[in-house]
């Protein structure tokens, strides 16, 4: 089974703790993309970020905001990127990434689609 962060709220793993409120916990990550990397993640869990109430999800959002605004102060670097990938950990969690200039986390880059791949794409959304 994919782990979750839950060792991470009750305080039984030990790691850098940067913020606290009831709902979210923000720590150092422990594998950092760049130093300063931060991991926000809600106190409850949850399987990911979409499966938040939307009351839980205005405040993880709040919260991220205010660690981001902390960090941008603090440390050298000119923006805080935000990575949620939600695959791996299976606990609602966000990433703050200090950077300097573009290429500094990896891209969303990938191979363009033909015209009718995203016709068809949008086709599907939008019904």
């Amino acid at each position: 089974m994919a782990e979750t962060l839950e060792d991470v709220v009750r305080g039984d793993r030990q790691l850098y703790e940067v913020a606290r409120d009831r709902h979210h916990v923000a720590f150092l990550a422990e594998r950092p993309v760049r130093p300063g990397h931060i991991i926000v993640c809600t106190a409850v869990v949850a399987d990911s970020v979409l499966d938040l109430d939307a009351q839980a999800s205005l405040r993880l959002w709040a919260f991220v905001r205010e660690v981001a605004l902390r960090m941008r102060s603090a440390l050298p670097c000119n923006r805080v990127c935000f990575s949620v990938i939600g695959w791996a950990v299976r606990h609602a969690h966000v990433h703050l990434i200090p950077t300097d200039e573009a290429g500094q986390i990896p891209g969303l880059e990938g191979e363009p689609l033909s015209e009718q791949a995203q016709r068809d794409l949008v086709a599907r959304l939008r019904s």
